[in-house]
């Protein structure tokens, strides 16, 4: 009985050989497309914007899985295996899910540095506007006194467009336009502050 029994047990042991090198051999195409799916997350989530270096990294597992199964494209079907092309999907999907999770924190803190940052400007802006209104006016100053209250309200204009960056959720472009509407404040109280300064020295 045993030694009938040897046959079938060969014969299993070839079909689960054979079984094992067809799935090799096959695209692990399940694994690619959760990859593609978690990249697209990535890209819905803002990386590509806010963790731009999380993105090349994924780029690069694409890159590298791509060039894997350009290879095993290219080997006969006894010779393919796609064991390796199955590891870097799964890295390359695990590059996304942490580009995304990093994109997360960091559209997070945008939004927060982005409110900081307005609203420091706005109270940085309305202090520049009272220490215009009390500057010295001398003859030789009124001009430039005009020009600086025209640089406020070019301020004023930048916080504006940052609120409404801030509104539609661009938070690094509403940093941007209150960093530079603070600068044009910055430079306007640095002026009065010298004008002040050469006033009371003459």
């Amino acid at each position: 009985m045993s030694e009938n029994r040897k046959p079938q047990r060969a014969f299993i042991v070839i079909l689960s050989a054979a079984a094992a090198v067809a799935a090799c051999s096959k695209r692990p195409a399940e694994a690619i497309a959760a990859g593609e799916e978690a990249q697209s997350a990535a890209v819905s989530a803002g990386a590509e914007e806010y963790a731009p270096d999380a993105m090349n990294v994924v780029a690069q597992a694409k890159s590298a899985l791509d060039a894997e199964l350009t290879v095993q494209d290219g080997h006969s079907a006894l010779r393919r295996s796609y064991k390796e092309a199955e590891q870097l999907a799964a890295a390359y999907k695990k590059a996304a899910d942490d580009a995304a999770a990093a994109a997360t924190v960091a559209k997070a803190q945008a939004k927060e540095d982005a409110n900081t940052l307005i609203a420091e400007t706005r109270s940085a802006l309305d202090e520049a506007v009272a220490l215009l209104a009390v500057a010295p006016v001398g003859k030789g100053s009124r001009a430039d006194v005009a020009a600086m209250r025209t640089d406020l309200e070019t301020a004023r204009a930048g916080l504006t467009d940052a609120d409404a960056s801030l509104n539609a959720d661009r938070y690094l472009e509403a940093k941007s336009k209150a960093a530079a509407a603070r600068e044009i404040i910055d430079r306007v109280k640095a002026s009065v502050a010298q004008a002040e300064t050469m006033r009371r020295s003459s």
